[in-house]
């Protein structure tokens, strides 16, 4: 079964599934300014170029609260076959009025996360083990903020570059949910190092069961011997930043450390992985928390996948096996419980 806003459902009667999204998001609190009058600018054609370098060149792309906005994407991407949406977001960005009104609105199912991303709130970092685990405990069997809008995977847990103390308690809290349910782990590791791997060791320690696991985000930087290493353990992996394809020039990084891989490089990487084996271990999604991704804003929006990049899978000779257990078949067995 899988677990939606609106209950459970069987998982054999979910199509194509976006298994690592975001409906609302605010990322604009970790920028520093770049020094650039464009700063603070609005988004717009007029600097879009800005953002297709850096994405956080300007502060309001960092910033999704539009409801309508949502609605009108997701709408995008029902019509071009999609069936689900995770939002894998932690915190107040799953509110529950708001989900349920984009699910009605647009036909598309929704599930929910628990768990904490990277160092949380201050209200966050007070809490022990323990309380973090009995939260996500509480978020999975009974719902969120005393709803009954129950949670239906656990992630993004964040982990950093160099895990905080906090981070560790949120990991092995989360680790040891997942074994006592059953639940799937998404783990957000560190984009252009190893730790992935040392997240994932932390994970299977605590009790977690690595073909539960799905380690996130290695598509940034595409190295072969790190992927590779995490798929021998048993454990998944997430190509989810296709349409992100930034240089990142040094003068506007901010938190970012290096440059994106591009579609086409990660098509091909794909290939390779398909070619080795690994199809059943590989998870899609675009993971969109830039305005600049939305179709409204200049992007290819939540319909990338399907309307750009399973073309291009199929150009490039991934078979349609290997794309509906990347698409559909892999997200629906993490998801389900």
């Amino acid at each position: 079964m899988i677990t939606t806003i609106f209950g459970d459902i069987e998982a054999k009667t979910v199509g194509h599934i976006l298994p690592h999204e975001h409906v609302m998001s605010d990322m604009s609190r970790m920028l520093k300014p770049t020094g650039d009058p464009e700063f603070y600018e609005p988004l717009s054609l007029s600097n879009y170029g800005l953002v297709r370098l850096n994405p956080f060149a300007i502060r309001d792309n960092a910033i999704i609260r539009d409801e309508n906005l949502i609605i009108y994407e997701l709408k995008k991407f029902k019509e071009a076959g999609g069936d689900m949406f995770v939002n894998l977001g932690t915190g107040r960005s799953r509110n529950p009025e708001s989900l349920k009104r984009i699910a009605e609105a647009t036909g598309v199912k929704i599930c929910i996360s628990c768990g904490k991303y990277l160092d949380g709130t201050a209200e966050d970092q007070a809490m022990t083990e323990q309380e973090i685990y009995d939260e996500i405990i509480n978020d999975l069997t009974v719902g969120i903020y005393g709803t009954d809008m129950r949670a239906g995977v656990i992630g993004e847990v964040g982990t950093g570059d160099k895990m905080t103390d906090f981070q560790k308690r949120s990991l092995r809290a989360a680790a040891r949910a997942q074994r006592d349910t059953g639940a799937g782990l998404q783990i957000h590791a560190s984009l252009w190092t190893r730790e992935g791997l040392n997240a994932l060791d932390m994970a299977i320690k605590e009790g977690a069961k690595p073909e539960r696991i799905c380690i996130d985000h290695v598509d940034v930087k595409l190295d072969e011997e790190y992927i590779l290493s995490i798929l021998k353990t048993g454990a998944s992996v997430e190509f989810d930043d296709f349409g992100k394809e930034f240089y990142c020039d040094q003068r506007r990084t901010n938190f970012l450390l290096g440059s994106f891989a591009t579609d086409v490089e990660r098509v091909k990487f794909l290939k390779m992985l398909c070619d080795k084996g690994y199809s059943k271990q590989i998870l899609l999604s675009q993971d969109i928390c830039l305005k600049s991704m939305f179709h409204q804003f200049g992007g290819w929006g939540y319909d990338h996948i399907i309307t750009n990049i399973v073309p291009m899978m199929e150009d490039f000779g991934i078979s349609s096996t290997h794309i509906e257990r990347m698409t559909v078949l892999n997200p629906r067995n993490l998801m389900d419980k």
